[in-house]
């Protein structure tokens, strides 16, 4: 009996050690930390908040419709990792939130995403709605919004930032590290 219970606490740390030495390949956020909840309007005209998106995985990134190169790419890049998370895609939810709203309409905002995939969800409020969002998230934003930080945020399901990306990240392995926070979530 008492080997037993020696395997079964051995097991257990070792559950618990390989748990915690995971790679991910995004920068890890340890502890994660609160991301910061706004309410903006969405592309369909009604207001959306980030918290609405609780019990999902979001993966948010601040750009703008006219971009001519990072914007587009990234966007392809989160389509990408959409594909490869195949049915487990549902659960996870793309948010762009404009570093240009002179120019992003929600109008221009979905048809922007529309050209990527029809669930993607783009953000658009006043100037000093955006301004308080782009500082909760360090996020710097020049020139009207053309020059702006490039970062990919993973929300998890609790509303926290575990994992953060440059946003030429290759595809495959933010779906990998996707597929381990949902391993790490059921458990």
């Amino acid at each position: 009996m008492a080997s037993l219970t020696l395997v079964i606490v051995a097991a257990a740390i070792l559950s618990y050690a390989s748990r915690d030495n995971r790679t991910f390949f995004g920068s890890k956020i340890d502890p994660p930390m609160p991301a910061p909840d706004f309410t903006l309007v969405s592309q369909t005209s009604l207001p959306a908040r980030l918290s609405d998106f609780r019990g999902k995985f979001v993966l948010l990134f601040f750009g703008f419709t006219n971009c001519p190169d990072i914007c587009p790419a990234t966007m392809g890049v989160l389509k990408q990792v959409q594909n490869r998370l195949e049915d487990q895609s549902e659960n996870v939810q793309v948010l762009l939130v404009t570093t240009d709203p002179d120019h992003d309409s929600p109008q221009a905002l979905g048809t922007f995403l529309g050209r990527f995939d029809p669930t993607f969800i783009g953000l658009t409020g006043t100037k000093a709605e955006l301004e308080q969002i782009w500082a909760d998230y360090g996020v710097t934003v020049l020139d009207n919004g053309t020059t702006h930080s490039t970062r990919v945020y993973v929300i998890d399901r609790e509303g926290n930032i575990p994992l953060t990306y440059p946003s030429a990240t290759n595809p495959e392995n933010i779906a990998a590290d996707l597929r381990l926070l949902f391993e790490e979530n059921e458990q």
